[in-house]
């Protein structure tokens, strides 16, 4: 799940700040994510609490020191941000699906991955729609959305890639968010609207399967919809 929203300039401690505020509210959603780490850099290094800011400003210093050595060229527009994950060991990261946590202010993307979500998850679409409200309810937020990743006749499918509708525009996916009021009038195809701050989450389909047809053509359809109300946004001016 990506979420986007103007980019900031932010060093080592505004990150760690907004990082803190932004689990604060996935804490919420479920016992899962309510306590979170800083991702070890390589297999020895320790998994730093974020709630220690100290250890925490460092390690993100340390890692801006290292990108920046390894890209001098690299416009520099403050701290890159910092990766986290729910796990204090490989082995419950393992277990909780690997989740990943990128917040990066200066590049205007927060960006949640989780594994294997309907294994773990008796209601997987109930914790990503929560997860997606957690997300976007920062009202800076401009667009969200949830890409899928599945094995399909032993053939690895990606939604983003292979069941889009378009090139030159964002996806939706499986769901997403929009910082535009819309109704269940202006958007049909979708199977669920809700209301969120000044805009609109949106769920294409109940469906969660790259291999089921009548979903892939009920999510195309919503984003066909969303392309239509100017919603989706366009990554490539030259291809409309």
């Amino acid at each position: 799940m990506n979420c986007y929203l103007p980019s900031t300039r932010s060093d080592s401690l505004e990150v760690h700040r907004q990082a803190t505020e932004l689990v604060g509210r996935l804490s919420n959603v479920h016992t899962d994510f309510s306590k979170w780490w800083v991702v070890p850099d390589g297999p020895k290094d320790p998994y730093i609490p974020l709630d220690d800011a100290d250890a925490t400003s460092a390690s993100i210093q340390r890692s801006d020191r290292k990108f920046f050595k390894a890209f001098p060229n690299a416009e520099s527009d403050g701290s890159i941000g910092v990766l986290l994950t729910n796990s204090e060991s490989d082995k419950q990261w393992r277990e909780r699906g690997k989740v990943f946590l990128s917040v990066k202010p200066a590049s205007g993307r927060i960006c949640i991955e989780i594994s294997r979500v309907s294994e773990l998850y008796p209601t997987p679409g109930e914790v990503v729609w929560s997860l997606l409200k957690a997300l976007s309810s920062d009202p800076r937020v401009t667009f969200a959305n949830t890409n899928i990743v599945q094995r399909v006749a032993e053939e690895i499918i990606l939604h983003s890639y292979d069941r889009s509708v378009y090139q030159h525009r964002e996806f939706l996916g499986w769901m997403g968010y929009v910082d535009k009021p819309l109704s269940a009038d202006q958007l049909p195809q979708a199977a669920r609207l809700e209301a969120q701050g000044r805009g609109t989450l949106i769920l294409a389909t109940e469906v969660l399967d790259l291999a089921d047809h009548a979903a892939i053509e009920q999510t195309n359809r919503t984003e066909i919809g969303l392309a239509e109300l100017g919603l989706l946004p366009v990554l490539d001016p030259s291809l409309r």
